[in-house]
């Protein structure tokens, strides 16, 4: 299967089919958590997730591929066993790939470097469905060797990799407010209760219920944690929202600052290595301003219309990218990455017009 095959077959095209449904459920909720007064929507928050998220789906054409690669590389080199493609094969390979995410979860909340590529997705304070576009790129390169021992078991990499995208879906629909508790199921699946602890920064909340799918990882590895008070969304770290580049790249930053400030490579490579929490005493971490200034009303209206020819280009490129050429593929990525990412930067600066 070739770079572009894979990349538009397997990630791209499906996608591009539920761009539409996911973007009518966070409508859906939207208007739930206003007529209930809720207070977990804000529109240039919505617009950042959604730009991060088409970069992060552009970006999967390629982090994908390369996961693909990897994969198939190792199976056919140092595969231990044979499996037929059949249900006891996609039943092991989900199980596989869950337990894999949770271990790979557990340790971007405890690795700086790991940490840089998953803050993005923490980052927000505000909590709904949109929440689940806000997935940095580095998170799927990151993955990848995480992923190595499977192949070795003998599971078939297209396996691994529709295993993934199936556990997707179900993140999408953990990251509401709306749903409260799922009686019994709240003992075998990770549900929106969960995972809404997984992105509280209360003291009891931290480091907390990393599952992707099954809670079981949790219960059994002792990281799991019941929603029991209020959740204060986002990250202990003075994050300021101001544009998706800085959603993006933060923790990086703030990790090259402090590696200039380290005067010894011993400690330099420690810095990578070590939990978020770990601060060398020479580093420093700088503020960032937050702007205030608001445009006039023409800016409402460019904003809106920049944010809708984005989405619509995310959906449209991602739907014929198999059937483009590639130039003109790259093409379409930049004008809607552009679109998306100066509606969201119009958006932050009037965001308190609405």
């Amino acid at each position: 299967m070739s770079f572009f095959q894979f990349g538009t077959t397997v990630m791209l095209y499906p996608l591009a089919l539920l761009i539409p449904l996911f973007l009518l459920l966070i409508f859906l909720e939207w208007k739930f958590d206003e007529n209930r007064n809720g207070n977990n929507f804000e529109i240039s928050n919505i617009s950042n997730n959604m730009t991060i998220g088409a970069v992060d789906q552009f970006s999967s054409f390629g982090y994908l591929f390369i996961l693909y690669a990897c994969l198939n590389f190792v199976h056919s080199k140092f595969a231990i066993l044979v499996w037929d493609i059949k249900w006891t094969q996609w039943v092991c390979a989900f199980i596989a790939v869950d337990f894999t995410s949770y271990w790979y979860h557990r340790f971007s909340h405890k690795i700086n470097l790991l940490w840089a590529g998953h803050i993005t997705h923490h980052s927000s304070s505000y909590f709904n469905l949109s929440n689940s576009f806000r997935t940095s790129p580095f998170q799927g390169l990151f993955r990848i060797f995480f992923w190595l021992w499977m192949p070795i078991l003998g599971f078939e990499p297209i396996v691994l990799v529709l295993c993934f995208q199936i556990s997707g879906l179900h993140d999408f629909l953990v990251h509401t407010t709306i749903i409260k508790k799922l009686g019994w199921l709240e003992n075998v699946i990770v549900t929106p209760s969960h995972h809404r602890v997984h992105h509280g920064k209360n003291e009891i909340y931290l480091d907390k219920n990393f599952g992707s799918f099954f809670i079981l990882w949790d219960k059994l590895f002792g990281t799991f944690q019941e929603e029991t008070e209020p959740v204060v969304y986002g990250v202990k770290s003075e994050f300021v929202e101001n544009n998706p580049v800085n959603s993006i790249f933060y923790h990086f930053k703030y990790l090259a600052a402090t590696w200039v400030n380290i005067p010894n490579y011993s400690n330099k490579l420690k810095l990578l290595f070590m939990p978020p929490g770990w601060i060398p005493e020479s580093s420093e971490h700088g503020k960032v301003c937050q702007q205030t200034n608001k445009p006039p009303l023409i800016s409402r209206c460019l904003s809106f219309f920049l944010l809708a020819v984005g989405t619509l280009g995310t959906i449209v490129f991602l739907y014929l990218g198999k059937t483009l050429n590639p130039w003109y593929f790259a093409l379409g990525i930049a004008f809607t990455l552009t679109s998306l990412y100066l509606a969201t930067i119009i958006l932050k600066k009037i965001q308190g017009d609405f």
